[in-house]
């Protein structure tokens, strides 16, 4: 597993270049939801179905959320890109089950510590449309072990309007932890949260097709 080794100079430095990047790319960032009381102890899940998805949760991060975070990202990718390490990414092989347990760990423990970390609960990218989400366990696991905790869903939905470039829309939901049964097991915790983050996810997809209004981040 590669550890995190956070930069705040990298991260102004990441900030400024991922911005000229965005608007090169996409219209707006739209958003809707509560956010949370405070960022402190906090799991975000976050469905996955394109290359950028983590820059936009960093996007997120820096101008909504403004927690201590961190990421979780496939070992080949760090490798390939270890400026992320700058900004708090740290690495999960999925092929090696220590080390899937030692990423879960890591994040368990920056989580204990007060900190804030996204993941990808499908674990791979997936077409937007695909149902159902497959989660893997990671989530579940990191909940049952870290001491104090939330569950804040976020939603990505992309979509192509009557701009060039297209816009992203952005829900955030409520803590999940309330709703987690004590009593089940791993699978079935899995199960609540993809059904939780589906449902909330089908529902950004309406209210976008509704035309339903958003607050604009940028």
């Amino acid at each position: 597993m590669i550890p995190a080794n956070k930069s705040p100079f990298w991260e102004w430095g990441f900030h400024l270049v991922l911005k000229r990047m965005f608007k090169s790319q996409f219209n707006n960032l739209f958003y809707r939801g509560t956010l949370p009381n405070s960022t402190k102890h906090t799991l975000f899940l976050v469905n996955h179905s394109t290359w950028w998805d983590p820059l936009i949760i960093f996007l997120l991060n820096k101008h909504l959320f403004k927690a201590n975070g961190y990421g979780m990202m496939h070992e080949e990718g760090l490798k390939s890109f270890p400026i992320f390490r700058r900004i708090g990414t740290f690495s999960i092989n999925q092929s090696n089950p220590k080390d899937i347990i030692a990423s879960l760990n890591y994040a368990k423990d920056r989580i204990n510590e007060g900190k804030a970390v996204w993941i990808f609960p499908q674990g791979d990218e997936r077409p937007l449309e695909q149902r159902p989400l497959q989660f893997q366990t990671g989530a579940s696991y990191i909940i049952e072990k870290s001491d104090q905790i939330q569950v804040v869903p976020v939603s990505l939905f992309y979509v192509f309007e009557q701009q060039r470039k297209p816009n992203i829309y952005v829900s955030i939901g409520q803590d999940l932890l309330p709703g987690v049964n004590p009593n089940n097991d791993r699978h079935n915790r899995t199960q609540y949260l993809e059904d939780a983050c589906t449902d909330q996810l089908d529902h950004l997809k309406k209210l976008v097709i509704e035309k339903n209004s958003f607050y604009k981040l940028f």
